[in-house]
């Protein structure tokens, strides 16, 4: 038993390394990249031509933070069965990520209904993230501990999906100029933003000596 909150701790650790990977990605990609605007091109613009290895580690970094966190969620004992969906979620967003750095936009890959590999992965991913998101919003939402987060995750689910709604409006309607750039980074970045939280809390918890992940008492 005393090796589990070692593990979590370990897990909330990984997480952390790849939510903040990302995030530093985000801030230079555009400085080494300056013919490529923020506002109009995808993450997936950066991840081929000059200095694509920088988004290809974020997209591997995304999905490592991704699989650490929904293998760490277990470890918050709240009495729901919100968390295991959450976690399971989590885990298919990593697999996801795999799949973008494996298949980069514009390369041969087996299609789906969805677009093309890459395409396909992506809207896996993102779907994953939202309702793994929203899974977590309602585990927490009564439990003494994290309940005070409730609003905050809600807050971020709603300005991801926002994106999302905005992301798929620039794919359906393209004429109508919506920049794809602009409301990817507008799902991305809430997200990041939450998982990263709630990676630090558990982080913290763990450096508290708590054995139970749930909050500092």
């Amino acid at each position: 038993m005393a090796d589990r909150p070692r593990i979590a701790c370990r897990l909330a650790e990984v997480a952390l390394t790849g939510v903040a990977t990302n995030l530093i990605v985000l801030l230079i990609s555009p400085l080494v990249r300056p013919e490529l605007s923020v506002l109009e091109h995808s993450l997936s613009y950066y991840a081929i031509g000059p200095w694509w290895a920088l988004q290809t580690l974020a997209f591997a970094a995304l999905g490592m933070a991704s699989f650490a966190l929904g293998m760490a969620l277990p470890f918050i004992r709240l009495s729901t069965t919100w968390i295991a969906p959450a976690s399971l979620l989590l885990v298919i967003s990593g697999f996801a990520s795999v799949a973008l750095v494996t298949f980069p936009m514009g390369s041969a890959g087996p299609a789906t209904m969805l677009g093309d590999s890459h395409q396909t992965a992506g809207t896996v991913g993102a779907v994953a993230q939202l309702v793994a998101a929203l899974c977590f919003a309602i585990a927490i939402r009564r439990d003494p501990a994290w309940g005070n987060w409730f609003a905050l995750s809600v807050v971020l689910l709603t300005i991801s999906v926002v994106g999302a709604l905005g992301s798929q409006a620039a794919i359906w309607w393209p004429e109508r100029g919506i920049p794809m750039g602009a409301t990817m980074r507008l799902v991305v970045v809430p997200l990041l933003v939450l998982w990263g939280l709630v990676a630090a809390r558990l982080r913290s918890n763990c450096e508290r000596g708590l054995s139970r992940f749930v909050a500092a008492r």
